[in-house]
């Protein structure tokens, strides 16, 4: 097998350009958060502040987010059910709010969600919902249906939007106390 200096410089060549496209795609941090208000897809609006708080504390990109640090987003589309048709809610997550109000950005991704119930049963009866993975990669995507009776959850982590919630028929709402699993990073922007 014969090397040369040149099919050696080639490969670091492109060694080195996977490397920079693969650092520069961000690698998202799990973890735990629970909405602190009730959402529906009736009365939501467009620019509607949502709220959920972290259930332990994380550190994303060198950043420490304390348990309790509250996710700041908004309601991005909202669609009411006319007729029994279908309903949705698209819900992007912006910022961390630390205590003493300092506001950090992030770019977060619903990976999964669960119902406030279930998660309070899960608690008191040591029947522990799934944990989130300790990463989420840069092309994770999710199709989730049922886990919220019958509303579905799509995101992508290469999407702005954190989630979208759809049901068929019908309006919904995401009660207050409902487990989110996310993957977090913080933002440039």
């Amino acid at each position: 097998m014969r090397f040369s200096l040149r099919n050696v410089s080639l490969g670091l060549a492109l060694a080195s350009f996977a490397t920079v496209g693969f650092a520069s795609a961000q690698t998202l941090v799990g973890v735990n958060a629970r909405l602190d208000h009730t959402i529906s897809s009736q009365s939501a609006k467009v620019g509607e502040t949502v709220t959920a708080k972290l259930k332990e504390k994380v550190s994303v990109d060198g950043v420490k987010l304390p348990k309790n640090t509250t996710l700041i987003g908004t309601v991005t589309e909202a669609k009411s059910s006319e007729n029994r048709g279908p309903s949705s809610l698209v819900l992007t997550f912006t910022e961390a709010e630390l205590k003493g109000g300092k506001k950090i950005k992030v770019k977060a991704t619903v990976i999964a969600a669960y119902p406030a119930d279930q998660a309070d049963q899960s608690v008191n009866s040591n029947q522990f919902l799934p944990l989130p993975p300790a990463t989420v990669s840069s092309d994770f995507a999710a199709d989730q249906s049922g886990a919220l009776g019958k509303i579905s959850l799509s995101s992508s982590a290469q999407k702005d939007s954190s989630v979208t919630f759809t049901q068929k028929k019908g309006n919904f709402r995401l009660d207050a106390g409902t487990y989110l699993q996310m993957g977090i990073g913080t933002s440039a922007d």
